[in-house]
């Protein structure tokens, strides 16, 4: 059984509250479904001092429907596939959400979540002893045990392109590619203050530095467009 390392764990009781625990503390995480961050903690692959739960701020849990859809980023992916006003007016969306992993784990998983899933590849998304046996590659935790990302001779390797000198993990969420082609833009609150981008410009072409997004940062949720009878949407899934 792999078991997640020791952290500490705080609730934070509003967004503010967040933020100021973030930049705190440098390795702090926030917390939400867990089910990409939980089973990366276990394999060694994230490793925060403290986690920042967030999923009961009931801010980021909203969806609202005005001129505009707002989706909150704590939304669950089950909520956002069953909302009836997502289902008619921004269907790709709600069958993206509907065909991420499996009932249970849509269930706990969030819009948020979804949006920053961590970037991974056949051989990353491994345990920690397996990676270990063929030596760490440049997306593993600095520091782990006394190892680095380097090798011996100073150099990283990533694995999956050995003559590569980047990070060719990629990114699987559903909802992203979804939401772009919607239109929608992210929210974001941090130190400085609350920003907004298109979410196509969230997302970065790195496998470790992979979303536009400070540490002090939390992502707020998602606007989407009016809805229009004239435009029509869907989402289909290879794999």
């Amino acid at each position: 059984m792999m078991r997640a390392p020791k952290f500490v764990y705080r609730q934070a009781k509003n967004v503010q509250d967040a933020v100021a625990a973030l930049v705190i503390e440098e390795r702090a995480m926030l917390l939400a479904g867990g089910t990409d961050l939980v089973p990366n903690m276990k394999r060694r692959q994230q490793t925060p001092y403290m986690l920042i739960d967030i999923h009961r701020i009931e801010k980021l849990r909203k969806i609202s429907n005005g001129d505009s859809m707002r989706v909150g980023a704590c939304a669950t992916l089950t909520e956002i596939a069953n909302h009836r006003k997502i289902r008619s007016g921004y269907r790709a969306l709600a069958r993206a959400a509907q065909s991420v992993a499996t009932v249970h784990l849509r269930n706990m998983g969030t819009l948020g979540g979804n949006l920053c899933l961590d970037t991974r590849c056949n051989y990353y998304n491994q345990n920690y002893e397996w990676r270990k046996a063929v030596s760490f590659c440049m997306k593993a935790p600095a520091g782990t045990d006394g190892h680095t990302c380097q090798q011996p001779d100073g150099t990283s390797i990533c694995w999956v392109a050995p003559g590569s000198d980047r990070c060719w993990a990629v990114s699987s969420t559903d909802t992203a590619p979804a939401l772009i082609a919607l239109g929608a833009r992210v929210s974001l609150v941090g130190l400085e203050g609350p920003r907004e981008l298109p979410l196509e410009q969230f997302y970065l072409d790195d496998g470790m530095a992979y979303i536009n997004k400070r540490r002090d940062e939390v992502l707020l949720g998602v606007e989407l467009p009016p809805a229009t009878p004239a435009r029509r949407s869907t989402y289909w899934k290879l794999r």
